[in-house]
């Protein structure tokens, strides 16, 4: 207990220092290099590649477009009217020059305030910082204002002449580095298991061979079945069926998978031909796809599952309305930027799924987990 009471008085020590904590510029300046240092040994080799391919890229994306659209220099403006005052996402909009789609603008605004450059301070509101002010300064080199250049926003199709997916399909390098960040997030993930009582799928299975158990979509390498099976050692085999596209299946069959896995070639947009199984798994599948593919990938599954009970299970991130991490809204960014996709707040999710036949009849969050579990039924 006393390790605990130690760690937690640490961690409560270096959040509260200040600028004001220091007597001199000298003192805060090593005690800056002092925290560089302290977040470089903390920090695993994919938080800090994460941080430097994924999150960094987006916020300047981020900032860049608040610059552009004039946000920076109007609320240093209003600032110096009432220092500190927070801004709601109307307002932000009314400092807006030019039309701007409020949901893009919320989802930079998000990400901005979730690796600190301003401060959230409710939903859908946020209070400037220091440094988010020097930003809006006239006098600042950092407010060298640029119009908005289509050919820097530009979709991924428009630049490559494919979706993401079907460019990674033509293309095995970038095929085989996209498999590979893949296998590291999800192995950075929290195990679904922690998260979700998976007894909920076992209990009232039918066990007899009858019908199929888990059918694990998109799941790519197998890791979510496996994690499955660590947690049920005694389930029989075959009762679980590992489906994603032809190269993916390809790519992962030299690798180990418990043999009582069973992998089927399977494009989820085309009709499920397992039918009638407890369970039809997606850990971030659609999350990739805008609201319409969506629901058709939804319907191709509710056609296959059996009223009162098949279930349908995907573990994703539901965004918070306030306290988004930065893991999330950088997601949400590089979705954007990749494949037209989002990640969505449980308002979002409850349209999304009804819209395709489905009621949510529970979400399960764990602390240390980023994705929460999604469990619905057909309505």
């Amino acid at each position: 207990m006393a390790a605990v009471a130690d760690s937690d008085n640490n961690i409560s020590f270096l959040d509260g220092l200040q600028p004001e904590s220091f007597t001199s510029d000298v003192e805060r300046y090593a005690a800056k290099e002092a925290a560089r240092k302290l977040l470089a040994r903390l920090e695993t080799p994919f938080e800090r590649s994460w941080a430097s391919s994924f999150e960094t890229p987006v916020l300047v994306a981020g900032l860049q477009v608040c610059q552009d659209l004039g946000i920076w220099s109007k609320w240093s403006e209003l600032d110096k009217e009432n220092t500190g005052a927070s801004q709601s996402l109307d307002n932000i909009l009314s400092m807006v020059h030019k039309d701007v789609d409020p949901n893009l603008l919320r989802r930079f605004l998000r990400h901005i305030a979730a690796l600190y450059v301003l401060k959230e301070s409710g939903p859908d509101s946020w209070k400037p910082t220091s440094f988010s002010l020097a930003m809006g300064d006239r006098r600042s080199y950092i407010n060298q204002t640029e119009p908005l250049d289509k050919t820097k926003f530009d979709n991924y199709r428009d630049l490559f002449g494919d979706d993401f997916f079907a460019y990674c399909q033509k293309n095995p390098e970038v095929r085989g580095s996209f498999i590979g960040l893949m296998t590291a997030l999800r192995n950075h993930k929290m195990d679904w298991t922690e998260v979700f009582d998976t007894n909920r799928i076992v209990e009232g299975a039918k066990l007899d061979g009858s019908k199929p158990l888990l059918v694990d979509v998109g799941g790519a390498h197998g890791i979510d079945s496996a994690r499955f099976l660590t947690k049920h050692p005694d389930l029989p085999a075959d009762v679980i069926t590992l489906q994603d596209l032809p190269d993916v299946i390809e790519t992962h069959s030299k690798e180990k998978l418990d043999s009582r896995i069973r992998r089927m070639p399977y494009n989820f947009f085309t009709p499920q031909p397992i039918k009638g199984a407890r369970a039809y798994f997606f850990h971030a599948v659609p999350h990739d796809w805008p609201d319409a593919d969506c629901v058709r990938i939804s319907e191709n599954i509710k056609a296959a599952m059996e009223n009162s009970y098949s279930k349908l299970i995907i573990y994703e991130v539901v965004l918070p309305a306030r306290g988004a991490t930065s893991l999330m809204t950088t997601l949400d960014l590089q979705l954007m930027n990749c494949t037209s996709g989002l990640e969505r707040m449980e308002a979002h999710w409850k349209d999304l799924l009804a819209r395709a036949g489905f009621k949510i009849i529970g979400i399960s969050s764990h602390p240390r987990a980023v994705e929460s579990v999604i469990e619905a039924e057909l309505a």
